[in-house]
């Protein structure tokens, strides 16, 4: 038996930390890690693909005698922040769009009519489930699930697994590269909270000037109209915005990996 377990043992100890890293990437990114979808299809989902990237990346170099529970803590937890790093690159993204729905939402009076996300589990205006479904079409479309597996099989090659901890330029990169969200956020939103800004100063303008009009009465239904106009305008333009997101997430991956 023992001599079984030290034949195999490359091949399970590499395993193990494959399906830690693959776990963990499909653990936080969408679709996958939604509240809709149960956690043993993806947990099995992740392991088939853990099969199929074992014998294409690099085996851990660890062997029986030498590891004991600290190390084995530290080579999971290595694994950990790897996956959580490349999950962050796509989480953002989707992060980004729904915060920009949430804004529009709130600018058109639709925060007092929340749905359930039903990929997120959390109630958001229906404006952001709208963009939120969008990018994840788009998201299929460009092949971002394509460039994930692609930085997941090149991250273990740039980071060969072993029991060390990132360095402090990596944690600081990707806190950096967390704060896109927002910035995807004010550009998908831009257009749409931009006119409504003028719209509501319009209105204010017309409340001096005119007391005896019924401004609210007025004002929501043609917010409401308004936007809606220039959400179909955010819609033509979500391709740019994702085909740009998509690139810094992988611009980002490709840098942080080597910072690690």
């Amino acid at each position: 038996m023992n001599e079984l377990l030290n034949f195999a043992w490359s091949d399970i100890i590499s395993f193990l930390f494959v399906f830690v890293r693959v776990g963990i990437i499909f653990a936080t990114i969408p679709l996958f890690s939604a509240e809709m979808l149960p956690r043993r299809i993806t947990a099995i989902i992740a392991f088939f693909l853990s099969l199929v990237l074992m014998p294409i990346v690099p085996p851990a170099v660890v062997t029986m005698e030498s590891l004991d529970v600290l190390s084995l803590v530290v080579l999971i937890v290595h694994e950990l922040l790897i996956g959580l790093c490349l999950g962050l690159a796509v989480n953002v993204i989707f992060a980004g769009t729904q915060i920009a729905g949430q804004l529009m939402g709130f600018q058109m009076g639709f925060a007092i009519a929340n749905v359930v996300d039903p990929m997120t589990g959390e109630n958001a205006p229906i404006t952001a489930n709208v963009l939120y479904l969008t990018t994840f079409l788009l998201f299929l479309s460009f092949g971002g699930h394509h460039m994930l597996i692609k930085a997941l099989v090149e991250s273990y090659y740039i980071i060969p697994m072993e029991a060390r901890f990132p360095q402090q330029s990596y944690l600081l990169a990707a806190l950096a590269y967390a704060a896109h969200m927002f910035i995807i956020a004010v550009k998908v939103a831009a257009p749409v909270i931009g006119v409504l800004l003028l719209i509501n100063i319009a209105f204010a303008i017309t409340a001096r000037a005119i007391p005896q009009m019924n401004v609210f009465i007025m004002a929501f239904p043609l917010t409401i109209a308004i936007g809606l106009a220039f959400i179909t305008i955010v819609m033509k333009l979500m391709p740019n915005f994702i085909s740009s997101a998509l690139n810094a997430a992988w611009a980002f991956m490709k840098s942080s990996m080597s910072l690690f």
